[in-house]
């Protein structure tokens, strides 16, 4: 922000990124948490797949596994006013349950899968004042 940019919001209240400080980098730093806790889920998701085991159904076979939704639903953090844990952050995400179905094991592995229920998932963070913890 310019010499005047600075003046203007000084004059007008606006929070710059100096004054906002520690609820900035705190809120930026979630929203990388969100995108990498994301990219843990899909991770899992794939290890799930890769273990589920197809059952004989009829003349078929499927076999089900546990997956998420690619973006999460929400990613917000706020202040607590705890001088030990500052901050605390919200991901919401959904878990989905599949199904696969196919000739074989293999093609059941390897099928379109359809989406058997969704389950909105809360999980709530703090910030020790350095990261993001569980």
């Amino acid at each position: 922000m310019g010499l005047l940019g600075g003046l203007a919001a000084g004059l007008l209240g606006v929070a710059t990124d100096a004054a906002a400080g520690p609820a900035l980098t705190a809120g930026n730093s979630f929203e990388r948490f969100c995108s990498t806790w994301m990219g843990k889920l899909e991770e899992r998701e794939r290890n799930n797949l890769r273990s589920a085991a197809a059952r004989k159904e009829g003349s078929a076979f499927a076999l089900e596994y546990i997956g998420y939704a690619k973006a999460p639903t929400r990613c917000e953090s706020r202040s607590t006013g705890v001088p030990s844990n500052p901050f605390i952050g919200k991901l919401v995400y959904h878990e989905l349950r599949y199904k696969r179905s196919g000739a074989t094991p293999e093609r059941a592995q390897s099928g379109d899968a359809k989406v058997l229920e969704a389950v909105e998932v809360m999980e709530i963070f703090r910030f020790d004042g350095k990261r993001w913890v569980y």
